[in-house]
């Protein structure tokens, strides 16, 4: 038994409470809202138009043009409403 087991009162052998709680995390759903554009050609690197690819940074999935340009429009909305949201007076 570790110092901070015998400070925290924590018994030996529980190893438990960690399992479920990374099992909580692998369930949730990436919102794919941190996207990388990658361009194959150095002259067309700027240009939004001219992106190959898009990866997430937070879960390492590549995407085409198409759904990098949808999942950053669907993060800008879910932005969008979250301000709204906060700026409206509270009930109450």
């Amino acid at each position: 038994m570790g110092f901070l087991d015998r400070l925290f009162g924590r018994k030996t052998g529980t190893e438990t409470a960690p399992a479920k709680e990374e099992e909580m995390i692998a369930d949730v759903r990436c919102p794919h809202g941190s996207l990388v554009a990658h361009w194959d050609e150095p002259q067309a690197m700027g240009k939004s138009d001219a992106v190959s690819y898009y990866i997430c940074e937070s879960c390492g999935e590549r995407f085409s043009p198409e759904q990098g340009q949808r999942f950053m429009t669907e993060a800008a909305e879910r932005v969008r409403i979250a301000e709204e949201e906060r700026a409206q007076p509270s009930e109450g």
